[in-house]
């Protein structure tokens, strides 16, 4: 989705903060434009969100959110799904978090939903315990993206792309990167799996996630 048609732009970081902050910038291929993540727990949501068939925008930094008289948060992330289903995240960190009889939440969560549903709007949380848990399949976005970055600028990945899909099209039911490799043989190895890289991406093709990515690892068509 190009960015003019977002209901939202991302805040510019300020020169200070860009300075103080422990910040990243990547190109985003779902959104065609880079982004600047300011901290670890935003860079691995973000990874998720950009490797999510189902996520269709993601937007940093979208809005400010007043959680009550005096005192505004500035909002991590605004999400739309596939199916249209809009929503706004704050990250939680340790140090933000408690324990309650269903887990873990963010403190003073009935401040939070008071002040989402005076703005209108549908918040969820991104919780620093539950990104850890995840943390092999973000390890593996992470090894993706660069592949899924130089694709752009390589003019035979659109072609690629058709030649894999015609040999899961063709019985194949799972391939490794290496497997696909061998059978297009014709064309540079890395161009080849730039192209099986982009169909992840976009969720034509899947991989075992929780476990460590490598040249052998299974590619099967996403169901």
């Amino acid at each position: 989705m190009d960015s003019y048609a977002l209901p939202f732009t991302a805040r510019s970081l300020t020169r200070q903060e860009l300075q103080r902050e422990d910040t990243y910038i990547f190109r985003s291929p779902k959104q065609n434009q880079a982004i600047t993540l300011v901290g670890v727990m935003r860079l691995a949501f973000w990874l998720e969100q950009e490797f999510d068939p189902l996520t269709v925008a993601c937007v940093v930094r979208p809005r400010g959110l007043q959680l009550y008289h005096g005192h505004e948060v500035e909002i991590d992330f605004w999400t739309r799904s596939r199916d249209g289903v809009e929503t706004f995240w704050i990250a939680v960190g340790a140090s933000d978090a408690q324990h309650s009889k269903d887990g873990v939440e963010i403190k003073d969560r009935p401040v939070w939903e008071a002040a989402a549903q005076r703005a209108g709007l549908s918040l969820d949380y991104i919780h620093e315990q539950g990104l850890q848990q995840r943390s092999q399949p973000i390890a593996n976005y992470l090894r993706l993206l660069p592949h899924v970055q130089a694709a752009r600028r390589h003019a035979a990945i659109p072609l690629l792309t058709l030649r894999i899909q015609e040999l899961f099209h063709a019985g194949a039911f799972a391939l490794s990167f290496m497997q696909v490799e061998s059978a297009l043989e014709a064309f540079p190895p890395h161009e080849v799996r730039m192209a099986a890289c982009v169909l992840i991406h976009a969720g034509w093709l899947d991989f075992p996630r929780d476990l460590p990515l490598s040249r052998r690892t299974p590619l099967q068509r996403r169901s």
